[in-house]
Protein backbone atom coordinates (compact mmCIF):
# COMPACT_ATOMS: atom_id res chain seq x y z
CA UNK A 1 0.00 0.00 0.00
CA UNK A 2 2.90 2.11 0.87
CA UNK A 3 4.19 1.59 -2.43
CA UNK A 4 1.17 2.48 -4.44
CA UNK A 5 0.28 5.65 -2.40
CA UNK A 6 3.84 7.05 -3.20
CA UNK A 7 3.67 6.20 -6.89
CA UNK A 8 0.51 8.25 -7.31
CA UNK A 9 2.20 10.85 -5.18
CA UNK A 10 5.34 11.61 -7.50
CA UNK A 11 3.27 10.85 -10.75
CA UNK A 12 4.00 14.65 -12.22
CA UNK A 13 0.93 17.08 -12.93
CA UNK A 14 -0.42 17.15 -16.44
CA UNK A 15 2.32 14.32 -17.59
CA UNK A 16 3.15 10.18 -17.15
CA UNK A 17 6.02 8.89 -15.79
CA UNK A 18 8.01 6.44 -17.20
CA UNK A 19 8.55 3.66 -14.52
CA UNK A 20 12.10 2.61 -14.28
CA UNK A 21 12.75 -1.30 -13.31
CA UNK A 22 14.67 -2.38 -10.41
CA UNK A 23 17.87 -3.77 -10.58
CA UNK A 24 19.19 -6.74 -8.53
CA UNK A 25 22.45 -7.44 -8.29
CA UNK A 26 24.37 -10.28 -6.08
CA UNK A 27 27.41 -10.30 -3.68
CA UNK A 28 29.34 -12.37 -4.67
CA UNK A 29 27.57 -11.87 -7.97
CA UNK A 30 26.46 -16.23 -8.53
CA UNK A 31 22.97 -17.41 -8.65
CA UNK A 32 24.06 -21.02 -7.70
CA UNK A 33 25.71 -20.79 -4.02
CA UNK A 34 26.60 -24.01 -1.75
CA UNK A 35 24.63 -24.72 1.49
CA UNK A 36 26.15 -22.73 4.16
CA UNK A 37 27.24 -19.72 2.31
CA UNK A 38 26.74 -16.08 2.72
CA UNK A 39 24.63 -14.32 0.12
CA UNK A 40 23.39 -10.53 0.06
CA UNK A 41 20.93 -9.74 -2.53
CA UNK A 42 21.14 -6.04 -3.35
CA UNK A 43 18.11 -3.95 -4.73
CA UNK A 44 18.81 -0.89 -7.19
CA UNK A 45 15.88 1.45 -8.33
CA UNK A 46 15.21 5.13 -8.16
CA UNK A 47 13.48 5.98 -4.74
CA UNK A 48 11.41 9.16 -3.06
CA UNK A 49 13.79 11.38 -1.25
CA UNK A 50 14.19 10.42 2.06
CA UNK A 51 12.48 7.19 1.82
CA UNK A 52 14.80 4.04 1.44
CA UNK A 53 12.45 1.44 1.85
CA UNK A 54 12.66 -1.37 -0.23
CA UNK A 55 9.52 -4.50 -0.60
CA UNK A 56 11.24 -7.69 -1.63
CA UNK A 57 8.84 -10.76 -2.51
CA UNK A 58 10.41 -14.25 -2.37
CA UNK A 59 8.70 -17.01 -4.36
CA UNK A 60 5.76 -14.71 -4.48
CA UNK A 61 5.71 -13.39 -0.72
CA UNK A 62 6.00 -10.43 0.30
CA UNK A 63 8.60 -10.08 3.11
CA UNK A 64 9.24 -8.74 6.01
CA UNK A 65 12.65 -7.07 5.15
CA UNK A 66 12.77 -3.54 4.15
CA UNK A 67 16.02 -2.54 3.01
CA UNK A 68 17.63 -2.31 0.09
CA UNK A 69 19.68 -5.30 1.24
CA UNK A 70 18.74 -9.15 1.55
CA UNK A 71 21.32 -11.15 3.55
CA UNK A 72 21.57 -14.79 3.45
CA UNK A 73 23.70 -15.65 6.27
CA UNK A 74 24.72 -19.66 6.41
CA UNK A 75 22.54 -20.34 2.76
CA UNK A 76 19.87 -23.34 2.91
CA UNK A 77 17.80 -24.95 0.76
CA UNK A 78 15.06 -23.37 1.64
CA UNK A 79 16.68 -20.12 0.94
CA UNK A 80 15.98 -21.41 -2.68
CA UNK A 81 14.21 -20.01 -5.45
CA UNK A 82 12.63 -16.49 -7.33
CA UNK A 83 13.54 -13.35 -5.82
CA UNK A 84 12.56 -9.77 -6.81
CA UNK A 85 12.33 -6.17 -5.85
CA UNK A 86 11.00 -2.85 -5.84
CA UNK A 87 11.88 1.07 -5.07
CA UNK A 88 9.49 3.54 -4.12
CA UNK A 89 9.76 4.63 -7.97
CA UNK A 90 10.34 2.06 -9.72
CA UNK A 91 8.15 -1.42 -10.89
CA UNK A 92 9.08 -4.78 -10.12
CA UNK A 93 12.93 -6.23 -10.81
CA UNK A 94 13.09 -9.06 -13.65
CA UNK A 95 13.14 -12.32 -11.11
CA UNK A 96 16.71 -13.73 -9.68
CA UNK A 97 16.66 -17.63 -9.22
CA UNK A 98 19.12 -18.29 -6.46
CA UNK A 99 20.11 -21.75 -6.23
CA UNK A 100 21.59 -24.06 -3.43
CA UNK A 101 23.55 -27.00 -3.99
CA UNK A 102 25.64 -29.36 -1.84
CA UNK A 103 28.82 -31.09 -4.20
CA UNK A 104 32.47 -31.79 -4.19
CA UNK A 105 32.66 -29.27 -7.37
CA UNK A 106 30.01 -26.42 -8.41
CA UNK A 107 30.27 -24.21 -11.42
CA UNK A 108 28.90 -20.94 -10.66
CA UNK A 109 27.65 -18.39 -13.11
CA UNK A 110 26.35 -15.20 -13.21
CA UNK A 111 22.77 -16.01 -14.58
CA UNK A 112 21.73 -18.71 -15.88
CA UNK A 113 19.73 -16.75 -18.77
CA UNK A 114 21.99 -13.72 -20.48
CA UNK A 115 21.17 -11.12 -23.20
CA UNK A 116 22.96 -11.74 -26.44
CA UNK A 117 26.28 -9.77 -26.40
CA UNK A 118 26.16 -9.50 -22.70
CA UNK A 119 29.18 -10.87 -20.39
CA UNK A 120 29.20 -14.23 -18.37
CA UNK A 121 31.23 -14.78 -15.93
CA UNK A 122 31.94 -18.44 -14.49
CA UNK A 123 33.73 -19.60 -12.20
CA UNK A 124 34.82 -23.54 -10.88
CA UNK A 125 34.27 -23.79 -7.05
CA UNK A 126 35.15 -26.22 -4.21
CA UNK A 127 33.23 -27.34 -1.55
CA UNK A 128 34.12 -25.22 1.45
CA UNK A 129 36.25 -23.45 -0.82
CA UNK A 130 38.87 -26.48 -1.16
CA UNK A 131 41.30 -24.85 -3.63
CA UNK A 132 40.86 -26.71 -6.87
CA UNK A 133 43.90 -26.95 -9.24
CA UNK A 134 44.06 -27.99 -12.74
CA UNK A 135 40.62 -26.78 -13.91
CA UNK A 136 38.70 -27.52 -17.08
CA UNK A 137 35.72 -25.54 -18.05
CA UNK A 138 33.83 -27.89 -20.57
CA UNK A 139 30.81 -26.98 -23.28
CA UNK A 140 28.70 -29.53 -24.24
CA UNK A 141 30.99 -31.71 -22.70
CA UNK A 142 33.76 -30.27 -24.93
CA UNK A 143 36.82 -28.72 -23.16
CA UNK A 144 37.11 -25.12 -23.83
CA UNK A 145 39.37 -23.64 -21.33
CA UNK A 146 41.84 -24.42 -18.85
CA UNK A 147 43.23 -22.87 -16.21
CA UNK A 148 46.16 -24.36 -13.50
CA UNK A 149 44.81 -21.91 -10.45
CA UNK A 150 42.63 -19.30 -11.48
CA UNK A 151 38.66 -20.59 -10.75
CA UNK A 152 37.26 -18.09 -12.88
CA UNK A 153 36.66 -17.29 -16.38
CA UNK A 154 34.76 -14.18 -18.50
CA UNK A 155 33.03 -14.93 -21.74
CA UNK A 156 33.05 -11.54 -22.45
CA UNK A 157 30.35 -10.87 -25.06
CA UNK A 158 28.01 -14.25 -25.46
CA UNK A 159 26.37 -15.13 -28.70
CA UNK A 160 23.86 -17.70 -29.90
CA UNK A 161 26.54 -20.75 -29.96
CA UNK A 162 26.48 -20.25 -25.71
CA UNK A 163 22.87 -21.02 -25.70
CA UNK A 164 24.45 -24.63 -24.26
CA UNK A 165 25.39 -26.47 -21.22
CA UNK A 166 28.31 -25.91 -19.39
CA UNK A 167 30.39 -27.07 -16.53
CA UNK A 168 33.73 -27.59 -15.16
CA UNK A 169 36.04 -29.91 -13.02
CA UNK A 170 38.81 -29.64 -11.33
CA UNK A 171 41.73 -31.53 -8.92
CA UNK A 172 41.29 -32.14 -5.66
CA UNK A 173 44.32 -33.90 -3.76
CA UNK A 174 45.33 -35.65 -6.75
CA UNK A 175 41.57 -36.38 -7.47
CA UNK A 176 39.72 -35.32 -10.54
CA UNK A 177 35.48 -34.07 -9.67
CA UNK A 178 33.45 -32.77 -12.23
CA UNK A 179 30.62 -30.43 -11.46
CA UNK A 180 26.83 -31.24 -12.09
CA UNK A 181 25.99 -29.23 -15.69
CA UNK A 182 24.75 -25.80 -15.76
CA UNK A 183 22.27 -24.52 -18.58
CA UNK A 184 22.58 -21.01 -20.09
CA UNK A 185 20.38 -19.95 -22.15
CA UNK A 186 21.05 -16.75 -24.57
CA UNK A 187 18.12 -14.68 -25.58
CA UNK A 188 18.41 -12.67 -29.28
CA UNK A 189 19.33 -9.21 -28.97
CA UNK A 190 16.80 -8.93 -31.97
CA UNK A 191 15.09 -10.90 -34.79
CA UNK A 192 16.40 -11.12 -38.80
CA UNK A 193 15.40 -8.13 -40.17
CA UNK A 194 12.50 -8.27 -42.72
CA UNK A 195 12.62 -5.97 -45.89
CA UNK A 196 9.26 -4.55 -46.82
CA UNK A 197 8.38 -2.46 -49.66
CA UNK A 198 5.71 0.28 -49.58
CA UNK A 199 4.37 -0.28 -52.85
CA UNK A 200 2.67 -3.89 -54.41
CA UNK A 201 4.95 -5.43 -57.00
CA UNK A 202 5.47 -5.23 -60.43
CA UNK A 203 6.57 -1.91 -60.13
CA UNK A 204 5.76 1.01 -62.48
CA UNK A 205 8.46 3.22 -63.57
CA UNK A 206 8.58 6.83 -62.36
CA UNK A 207 6.86 5.72 -59.23
CA UNK A 208 8.82 6.31 -55.48
CA UNK A 209 9.10 3.02 -53.28
CA UNK A 210 9.96 2.99 -49.48
CA UNK A 211 11.90 0.33 -48.71
CA UNK A 212 11.92 -0.46 -44.60
CA UNK A 213 14.46 -2.87 -42.61
CA UNK A 214 12.09 -3.84 -39.99
CA UNK A 215 13.43 -5.55 -36.55
CA UNK A 216 12.96 -5.09 -32.66
CA UNK A 217 15.22 -5.14 -29.67
CA UNK A 218 14.76 -6.79 -26.85
CA UNK A 219 12.74 -4.16 -24.64
CA UNK A 220 15.28 -5.13 -21.81
CA UNK A 221 18.30 -3.31 -23.84
CA UNK A 222 16.82 0.24 -24.63
CA UNK A 223 20.62 1.59 -24.51
CA UNK A 224 21.90 -0.47 -27.87
CA UNK A 225 21.70 1.51 -30.82
CA UNK A 226 21.33 -0.08 -34.35
CA UNK A 227 22.34 0.54 -37.89
CA UNK A 228 21.18 -0.65 -41.10
CA UNK A 229 22.46 -1.07 -44.63
CA UNK A 230 20.61 -1.70 -47.89
CA UNK A 231 21.91 -3.49 -51.06
CA UNK A 232 20.96 -5.03 -54.27
CA UNK A 233 22.62 -7.32 -55.48
CA UNK A 234 26.50 -6.93 -54.00
CA UNK A 235 25.94 -3.25 -54.70
CA UNK A 236 25.97 -1.20 -51.33
CA UNK A 237 22.87 1.54 -51.39
CA UNK A 238 23.65 2.79 -48.16
CA UNK A 239 26.13 1.64 -45.11
CA UNK A 240 25.56 1.83 -41.73
CA UNK A 241 22.99 4.63 -40.96
CA UNK A 242 20.65 4.86 -37.87
CA UNK A 243 17.69 4.68 -40.64
CA UNK A 244 15.86 1.60 -41.34
CA UNK A 245 14.69 2.68 -44.28
CA UNK A 246 15.91 3.70 -47.83
CA UNK A 247 13.89 5.30 -50.39
CA UNK A 248 13.73 5.10 -54.30
CA UNK A 249 12.25 8.46 -55.83
CA UNK A 250 11.84 7.71 -59.05
CA UNK A 251 11.71 4.00 -59.99
CA UNK A 252 13.82 2.79 -62.93
CA UNK A 253 13.63 -0.21 -65.07
CA UNK A 254 17.43 -0.59 -63.83
CA UNK A 255 16.14 -0.42 -60.25
CA UNK A 256 14.85 -4.15 -60.92
CA UNK A 257 16.94 -6.70 -58.73
CA UNK A 258 17.07 -8.62 -55.44
CA UNK A 259 16.89 -6.04 -52.07
CA UNK A 260 18.58 -7.32 -48.86
CA UNK A 261 19.05 -5.50 -45.81
CA UNK A 262 21.38 -5.61 -42.86
CA UNK A 263 21.18 -4.77 -39.04
CA UNK A 264 23.99 -4.45 -36.51
CA UNK A 265 25.20 -3.18 -32.97
CA UNK A 266 27.56 -0.50 -33.34
CA UNK A 267 30.45 -2.28 -32.04
CA UNK A 268 29.65 -4.62 -34.87
CA UNK A 269 29.69 -7.68 -33.26
CA UNK A 270 26.16 -8.56 -33.88
CA UNK A 271 25.15 -8.73 -37.32
CA UNK A 272 22.03 -10.27 -38.93
CA UNK A 273 20.55 -10.20 -42.63
CA UNK A 274 16.99 -9.82 -44.22
CA UNK A 275 16.09 -12.62 -46.49
CA UNK A 276 15.99 -11.12 -50.54
CA UNK A 277 13.33 -8.71 -51.52
CA UNK A 278 12.59 -9.14 -55.33
CA UNK A 279 11.73 -5.74 -56.56
CA UNK A 280 10.47 -5.56 -60.65
CA UNK A 281 9.88 -2.24 -62.60
CA UNK A 282 7.99 -2.46 -65.58
CA UNK A 283 8.76 0.17 -68.11
CA UNK A 284 5.62 2.70 -69.70
CA UNK A 285 6.70 2.57 -72.75
CA UNK A 286 5.66 -1.42 -72.84
CA UNK A 287 2.51 -0.36 -70.45
CA UNK A 288 1.87 2.33 -73.17
CA UNK A 289 1.96 -0.33 -76.02
CA UNK A 290 0.12 -2.92 -75.00
CA UNK A 291 -2.96 -2.42 -75.27
CA UNK A 292 -2.16 -1.51 -79.00
CA UNK A 293 -0.41 -4.86 -79.44
CA UNK A 294 -4.14 -6.49 -77.87
CA UNK A 295 -6.21 -4.66 -80.52
CA UNK A 296 -3.64 -5.47 -83.42
CA UNK A 297 -3.81 -9.30 -82.69
CA UNK A 298 -7.80 -8.81 -82.06
CA UNK A 299 -7.92 -7.23 -85.89
CA UNK A 300 -5.55 -9.53 -87.68
CA UNK A 301 -7.01 -12.51 -86.04
CA UNK A 302 -10.45 -10.90 -86.98
CA UNK A 303 -9.51 -9.96 -90.56
CA UNK A 304 -7.80 -13.50 -90.69
CA UNK A 305 -11.14 -15.24 -89.76
CA UNK A 306 -12.74 -12.98 -92.74
CA UNK A 307 -10.46 -13.91 -95.41
CA UNK A 308 -11.14 -17.71 -94.27
CA UNK A 309 -15.12 -17.20 -94.64
CA UNK A 310 -14.91 -15.28 -98.02
CA UNK A 311 -12.91 -18.00 -99.22
CA UNK A 312 -15.12 -20.65 -98.00
CA UNK A 313 -17.76 -18.79 -99.58
CA UNK A 314 -16.02 -18.69 -102.82
CA UNK A 315 -15.42 -22.46 -102.88
CA UNK A 316 -18.61 -23.46 -102.47
CA UNK A 317 -20.31 -21.17 -105.33
CA UNK A 318 -17.49 -22.54 -107.36
CA UNK A 319 -18.23 -26.22 -106.69
CA UNK A 320 -21.87 -25.88 -107.24
CA UNK A 321 -21.43 -24.45 -110.85
CA UNK A 322 -18.98 -27.05 -111.31
CA UNK A 323 -21.66 -29.17 -110.83
CA UNK A 324 -24.26 -27.17 -112.91
CA UNK A 325 -21.75 -27.29 -115.66
CA UNK A 326 -21.51 -31.54 -115.33
CA UNK A 327 -25.18 -31.54 -115.12
CA UNK A 328 -25.88 -29.94 -118.38
CA UNK A 329 -23.27 -31.18 -120.47
CA UNK A 330 -24.46 -34.83 -119.78
CA UNK A 331 -27.87 -33.36 -121.15
CA UNK A 332 -26.83 -31.92 -124.36
CA UNK A 333 -28.61 -34.64 -127.53
CA UNK A 334 -26.08 -36.15 -130.30
CA UNK A 335 -26.89 -36.90 -134.42
CA UNK A 336 -28.29 -40.19 -134.39
CA UNK A 337 -25.99 -41.03 -137.39
CA UNK A 338 -22.75 -40.10 -135.86
CA UNK A 339 -23.40 -42.18 -132.33
CA UNK A 340 -23.36 -40.80 -129.19
CA UNK A 341 -20.83 -38.83 -127.85
CA UNK A 342 -20.55 -38.02 -124.00
CA UNK A 343 -18.09 -34.98 -122.87
CA UNK A 344 -17.47 -34.98 -118.73
CA UNK A 345 -15.44 -32.22 -116.70
CA UNK A 346 -14.75 -35.10 -113.96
Amino acid sequence: MWLLTALLLWVPVGGQMDPTKAVITLQPPWVNVFQMEKVTLWCEGPRLPGDSSTQWLVNGTVSSVLTHSYSIAAASFSDAGEYRCQTGLSTASDPVQLEIHKDWVLLQVSSRVVTEGKPLALRCHGWYNNQLSNMLFYQNGKIFKFSSWDPEFTIERTNMSHNDIFHCSGMIRKQRFHSAGVSITIRELFPAPVLKASSSFPLLEGNPVNLSCETKLLSQSPEVQLYFSFYVGNKTLMNRTTSSEYQILTAKGEDSGSYWCEAITEDGNIIRHSLELKLQVLGLQLNVQSPIHVWFHVLFSLATGIIFLVNTVFCVIIHKELQRMKKWNLEIPMDSGQGKKVTSYL
